[in-house]
C-alpha cells in the first residue's frame, strides 16, 4: 500500500508529541506491513527560499518537505489556508500516487490540502492530536491562560488576536519586522518583535477578528466533512468533536501505540527520597509551576523534582519564562535542559513518580505510556483526556487541574503511607504497541479503499451558434480531475454549424443534432434523455458560453454527496469578462411579489464567505449538477419556457418535490453570458417577461385570481423597469418586447418567439 503521511513537522527537526508519534507511525507501516510510505512535512528555516521543497530521507523514511516560514503571508486565512502549499502538496500527490493518505496535523501547512486530495478519490483518515479544528490556539486554551468551552466566535476572536484583527497593510509590516529582526542580534532582535506585538495589539480591529474567527470556524466545518474518517486518541477529544458536528460513525477512539524497543533494558536507580519528573515543554499551559508549588509544600528534604524540557512561549507570549525561571532555582528543583527522545527511558529510570501538571483539556498525553513502559506511576491533572489513562490508586493519582495544594497532598501520600508507590507500580498496566495501532489504523485504510461502485457521470453541452465558445467549453470539461464518463454536444440548431469546429475532439464526445432550434430547455431534454439512456446517475448542463475549472465538477459531485437531501448543485458563478465580479451565487425568488435575484451579482468575490453549500432557490442554469433521481421524479425541463426561467422552474419542482438545491461556494464557473441570442437584444426581454409571469403561476397554479393579476402585475412593473435600466436597441423596442411577452403569456402562446 502507498501511504501518504502529512504532518506539520517531522524529527528531527521537529519533536512534539504529534511530529513524534507520526514518525513512530510511518515506520512501524513501513517496518511491519511494508507499505511504501511518503512523508510530507513543513520545515521552518529562515535561510532557505519560501516555499522551497526539499525531498530526502530521514531515518530511513522518504520526507519531502515544504519551507514555510510566513514571510508571505498577506492575510489571517493565509495562515491556516495556503494554496501554494496546496499547489505543491498536489504536485506530490500527483506524482506520488497513494492509496491512502494519513493525515496528522496540519497547522502551518494548508486545510486545502484535504480538498486536494478529496477531488483525487483519495481517502483521508485523520488522527486528531489536538482541538485545531476547532480552537486556532490548537489547545482550547486562552489567553488568559484558562480552559476554554469554545468554539464560538464572539469568544474565539480575542485568541485570533493580533492576526485575526490585523489589515493587509499589517501582515506586510510584520513581514518587514521579521526581515530587520534577522538582521540584528539575538536581545535586539527580540526587543523589536515585542514592540511590533504590542503596537499590533494596538491596532487590532476587533469586529474583523470576529469576522476572521467565525469564517475560520465555518471554513473548518467544511474541511472535517471533507475528511473520510478520523481516529481519536481519547473518549474526551471524540466527544469534543462530535459536538463540533462529526457524525459519530465517522469518528472511533483509537488510543495511542507506543514502541516498546525504546524501553527495553534501562536500569532503575534507587533513592532514599521521593523523586519526582515532569518531562515536555516548559510551557504555561502544562503548568510545571504547578508542581515546583506543590514541592514547596512537602517537608524540606522529602522530595526532588527533576525538570527534563526547554522553555516555550506559548503563541508568541514568553512571559511565562520570567514566571517559571526563578522557582526552577528552587531547593530540591532542578532544570536539566531538553533530552533527545531516545534518552526518554533513561530520564524516565531516574524517577520515581511522573507528575504531568497540564491545565488545558489534554488529549492523551504520550509521556503516560512511556511512563508506564519504564515502570513510572503517574500523578496527573484531573482534565481533558488525562482520567482516561490513569487508573487513580491502581496505576497513579490524580489532582485538580491548576491546584498545587492538591498536588500536594497527593505527593505527602506518597511519602507517608507505606508501599502505596509498590502498589502503583504493581498496577501499571499493559501499553498498546504501535504495531497494533497500526494494525487498526489500516484496518481504516481498508474500510475506505471499498468503495462502492463509480458513479456515472456525464456532461450536456448546449450549442446554438457559437462553435468556438462549444469548443472551449468541451475542453475545459475533458480537462475536468474527475472527468465526466460521457460528453454529449447538443447541436441545437437547424443547421450542424458544430461538428467542424469540434473535430478535433470528435473521439471523446457524443454528437446529437436536433435539426432545429428546440430552445433552451428542448435542446438540453434532447441531451439529458440521451444521458440517461447511456446511464448517467447524475447529469452536468453546460451552456456553451461556460469555461469549468478543472476541479469544479469534483466540487458538484462531492457537494451533492454531503447533502442526501439534495438532488442539484450549482457553482458559484463568476463574470469572464471579469473573474472578481460575481455573476450568481445561487438564486432566491419571492413568492409574494414574483421577485427573482441572483445571489450576490455585482459583488466582489473576495467579499464572498465560499466555504459554506446554503440550500438556495435555485442555481443558474448555465452550470448545474442533477442527480438522475430528480429526473425519474419531476420529468425534464418545461419546454413551454424555450429561453429563460426554466431553470428555476426545474430547481423550484424539485423542491416541491423533496430534493433541496445546493450552492457549492468552492466550486467555480466563469460564464459570458448573451452569447447565443445577444445580450443588448430585445428578444431576451420578451422571454423574461413571459416566462416570469409562466413561472409565477406553474410555481403556485392554486392561487386565486385576484392573488395571481397582482402578482403579474408586480412582475410586470419588474420587468419593465428592467427593461428601462437595461442598454440594447431602443427604449419602444425593449418597453415593446415586454409588452409582447406579457401579451402572448395571457394569449397562452408558448414556445419559440411567436
Amino acid at each position: 500500500m502507498r501511504v501518504l503521511v502529512i504532518v506539520h513537522g517531522f524529527p528531527p527537526r521537529a519533536t512534539g508529541g504529534a511530529e513524534l508519534y507520526a514518525h513512530s507511525h510511518a515506520h512501524a507501516l513501513q517496518r511491519y506491513y511494508g507499505d511504501e510510505v511518503l512523508v510530507f512535512t513543513r520545515d521552518e528555516d529562515a535561510s532557505r527560499p519560501e516555499y522551497d521543497v526539499r525531498t530526502e530521507s530521514r531515518g530511513g523514511l522518504r520526507v519531502a518537505s515544504v519551507n514555510n516560514t510566513f514571510r508571505q503571508t498577506r492575510s489571517f486565512e493565509e495562515t491556516y489556508r495556503n494554496e501554494a502549499i496546496t499547489d505543491i502538496a498536489s504536485r506530490i500527490i500527483d506524482d506520488f500516487k497513494p492509496d491512502v493518505a494519513h493525515i496528522h496535523h496540519l497547522t502551518c501547512l494548508s486545510t486545502t490540502i484535504v480538498r486536494a486530495l478529496a477531488e483525487r478519490g483519495i481517502p483521508r483518515v485523520v488522527t486528531l492530536h489536538d482541538y485545531w479544528f476547532l480552537c486556532h490556539r490548537g489547545q482550547l486554551f486562552d489567553t488568559s491562560f484558562r480552559a476554554c468551552d469554545g468554539p464560538e466566535p464572539s469568544r474565539c476572536h480575542a485568541c485570533v488576536g493580533a492576526a485575526g484583527g490585523a489589515t493587509g497593510a499589517a501582515f506586510l509590516g510584520a513581514i518587514a519586522v521579521r526581515e530587520i529582526a534577522r538582521r540584528l542580534p539575538a536581545e535586539p532582535a527580540r526587543r523589536l518583535r515585542q514592540a511590533a506585538t504590542r503596537l499590533a495589539g494596538v491596532t487590532v480591529r476587533q469586529a474583523n477578528a470576529e469576522r476572521q474567527a467565525s469564517s475560520r470556524l465555518a471554513h473548518m466545518r467544511e474541511v472535517c466533512r471533507e475528511v473520510t474518517h478520523f481516529l481519536a486518541p481519547s473518549r474526551f477529544l471524540r466527544d469534543r468533536f462530535v459536538e463540533f458536528g462529526i457524525e459519530p460513525e465517522r469518528i472511533t477512539h483509537a488510543p495511542y501505540g507506543s514502541d516498546p524497543d525504546l524501553f527495553r533494558g534501562i536500569r532503575r536507580t534507587a533513592s532514599n527520597r521521593l523523586r519526582l519528573g515532569f518531562l515536555g515543554s516548559l510551557m504555561v499551559s502544562k503548568a510545571p509551576d504547578v508542581l515546583i508549588e506543590a514541592v514547596n509544600r512537602l517537608p524540606p528534604g522529602t522530595a526532588t523534582a527533576d525538570f527534563f524540557g526547554t522553555h516555550a512561549a506559548y503563541h508568541g507570549d514568553d512571559s511565562y519564562r520570567r514566571k517559571l525561571e526563578p522557582l526552577l532555582n528552587r531547593s530540591g528543583v532542578r532544570a536539566l535542559g531538553g533530552i533527545p527522545h531516545n534518552q526518554v527511558g533513561e530520564a524516565l529510570a531516574s524517577i520515581d513518580v511522573l507528575v504531568v501538571p497540564s491545565i488545558w483539556p489534554e488529549n492523551s498525553p504520550l509521556v503516560i505510556q512511556e511512563a508506564f513502559l519504564s515502570g513510572v506511576p503517574v500523578i496527573a491533572s484531573r482534565i481533558g483526556g488525562i482520567p482516561e489513562a490513569i487508573d487513580e490508586n491502581r496505576n497513579g493519582l490524580l489532582f485538580q487541574a491548576g491546584d498545587a495544594e492538591d498536588l500536594a497532598r497527593n505527593l505527602t501520600r506518597l511519602i507517608d503511607e507505606p508501599g502505596l508507590l509498590s502498589t502503583l507500580r504493581d498496577g501499571i498496566p499493559r501499553v498498546r504497541t504501535i504495531e497494533e495501532d497500526v494494525a487498526l489504523a489500516r484496518t481504516f485504510y481498508a474500510k475506505t479503499l471499498e468503495t462502492p461502485p463509480r458513479r456515472r457521470l456525464a456532461a450536456v453541452v448546449l450549442n446554438y451558434r457559437t462553435p468556438d465558445d462549444t469548443l472551449l467549453a468541451v475542453r475545459s470539461i475533458l480537462a475536468s480531475r474527475r472527468p465526466p464518463d460521457d460528453v454529449i454536444v447538443v447541436d441545437n440548431d437547424t443547421v450542424e454549424n458544430a461538428r467542424e469546429a469540434l473535430d478535433s475532439v470528435r473521439q471523446r464526445i457524443r454528437y446529437l443534432h436536433t435539426a432545429a432550434n428546440l430552445g433552451f430547455p428542448g435542446g438540453v431534454n434532447a441531451g439529458i434523455r440521451e444521458a440517461l439512456a447511456q446511464g448517467a446517475d447524475r447529469v452536468l448542463l453546460v451552456n456553451s458560453d461556460v469555461i469549468v475549472p478543472p476541479d469544479c465538477l469534483a466540487r458538484l459531485d462531492a457537494c451533492l454527496d454531503a447533502a442526501p437531501a439534495a438532488g442539484i448543485a450549482g457553482p458559484l458563478v463568476l463574470a469572464r469578462a471579469d473573474p472578481r465580479e460575481i455573476a450568481s451565487f445561487g438564486i432566491s425568488y419571492g413568492a409574494f411579489g414574483g421577485r427573482v435575484r441572483n445571489r450576490r451579482v455585482g459583488d466582489r468575490v473576495a467579499t464572498l464567505d465560499r466555504t459554506a453549500s446554503p440550500t438556495v432557490d435555485a442555481v443558474s442554469g448555465c452550470l448545474m449538477l442533477v442527480d438522475r433521481r430528480v429526473f425519474d421524479t419531476i420529468g425534464l425541463f418545461d419546454e413551454d419556457y424555450f429561453f429563460s426561467f426554466e431553470d428555476l422552474d426545474f430547481c423550484l419542482r424539485a423542491r416541491r418535490a423533496g430534493f433541496a438545491t445546493v450552492l457549492a461556494g468552492l466550486a467555480t464557473a466563469y460564464h459570458e453570458g448573451g452569447r447565443s441570442i445577444g445580450a443588448a437584444s430585445p428578444r431576451r426581454l420578451y422571454f423574461a417577461a413571459r416566462g416570469h409571469l409562466l413561472l409565477a403561476r406553474r410555481t403556485d397554479p392554486s392561487a386565486s385570481r385576484l392573488v395571481h393579476l397582482r402578482r403579474a402585475a408586480s412582475i410586470v412593473m419588474l420587468n419593465v423597469a428592467h427593461a428601462v435600466r437595461t442598454p440594447g436597441g431602443s427604449l419602444p423596442a425593449r418597453l415593446g418586447a415586454v409588452a409582447r411577452g406579457t401579451r402572448d403569456y395571457f394569449a397562452g402562446r408558448f414556445g419559440a418567439d411567436a
